[in-house]
């Protein structure tokens, strides 16, 4: 498994220990249980967390005992179709479910029934804490950054992932109308989860994005956004118009960006037309990679400063105008540095603040 793979598995299991916490405090209110529903039918690796954080706490060897509990029939509920039995049958407190032989068996061997007590109660505490410290369940917002040369992935408590480039903030907050995350600064992809009775809206500054589709990438460049649209469609739209505190779907007029397009707003622009973009380029972020295809170097020197504790410093205007071509790790500057060298009229200085081109030329 790797890293990311763990890292998608560990937010699993959080909201698994979040949902049971919601569930054991008493009858989850109708929007409550068709969000428990639809994050239960997201995958079955929602119910085995689910049924393994259930099956710690209450310290039960024999949990599958009990045919409504077993991971098998949770899965056989969770594909049905969200019916009002099923949804009561899979929130009601599990307390209730689990038989008097199972809860006096504890699965972690001899522990006396009080330790087994205090562990169960302290497992429900830091769940507790973490889901109000999420947002998800008092509205409460939730801030995810990445550090200068570092890139993370994070899955959100509605099931959508959160994809963090280098130096970059995300604030996200949830309420029973949407989910709306803000771009601080820097990028993010997002691979949103579908959910009718929340619309999922990004602000980037002045730049809103509302999720049709799936998957899109919105990147703060200073007083710029981009929005990628890799997957569906994306409204896009700037400030805050008077529809977003009333309507949950989207009027009509307003501006989609599809698949394979991108948008770019300037501040204090109304709007922009949409252009076709390199998705592979786009989104190479997501592979570590640095592809480009006849764009200027300085551009290109700027985007491997994104991952550099020393920048690249392109001397001349002409310089950094210079169109070039090629596919690099952000992490192998060694490699961009040999490809400068090869560039007729180009010297590459190093220093231990900074990496200087330059034009032969210009020195002379």
């Amino acid at each position: 498994m790797t890293s990311i793979d763990e890292q998608i598995r560990t937010g699993i299991a959080q909201q698994a220990a979040a949902w049971f916490v919601a569930n054991g405090s008493g009858p989850l209110g109708d929007t409550d249980r068709a969000a428990f529903m639809a994050w239960l039918k997201a995958s079955p690796v929602h119910v085995e967390e689910y049924f393994g954080v259930a099956a710690f706490a209450h310290g039960v060897r024999s949990a599958t005992d009990d045919p409504q509990l077993s991971v098998e029939s949770l899965l056989e509920a969770a594909r049905a179709d969200d019916t009002k039995d099923n949804v009561a049958m899979l929130a009601a407190p599990l307390e209730t479910r689990i038989p008097p032989a199972a809860r006096r068996s504890s699965r972690f061997g001899t522990w006396p029934l009080a330790t087994a007590g205090l562990a169960a109660v302290f497992a429900l505490a830091a769940s507790l804490l973490w889901w109000a410290h999420d947002g998800q369940l008092f509205g409460i917002p939730r801030t995810y950054r990445t550090a200068h040369d570092e890139q993370s992935v994070r899955q959100l408590p509605d099931g959508s992932t959160l994809y963090l480039n280098t130096d970059s903030t995300v604030t996200v907050r949830y309420s029973g109308r949407e989910r709306a995350v803000e771009v601080v600064r820097g990028q993010a992809l997002f691979q949103v989860t579908h959910d009718t009775a929340r619309r999922f809206r990004v602000q980037a500054g002045d730049t809103g994005a509302i999720a049709v589709g799936t998957r899109f990438d919105v990147y703060r460049q200073g007083s710029a956004t981009l929005v990628t649209v890799a997957e569906g469609q994306v409204a896009v739209f700037v400030g805050q118009p008077s529809w977003l505190r009333s309507e949950r779907g989207l009027p009509p007029g307003v501006p989609l960006v599809r698949s394979g397009y991108q948008v770019r707003l300037d501040a204090g622009t109304g709007s922009a037309q949409p252009v076709p973009v390199n998705l592979q380029q786009a989104l190479a972020w997501l592979q570590h990679k640095i592809k480009f295809q006849q764009r200027p170097l300085g551009e290109v020197a700027d985007e491997f400063n994104r991952y550099r504790r020393i920048p690249f410093e392109i001397e001349g205007a002409s310089l950094r105008a210079l169109r070039i071509s090629g596919v690099f790790d952000s992490q192998d500057a060694e490699s961009f540095i040999e490809f400068l060298e090869t560039l007729p009229d180009v010297r590459v200085e190093r220093t231990p603040t900074r990496i200087r081109v330059l034009r032969v030329s210009a020195t002379n």
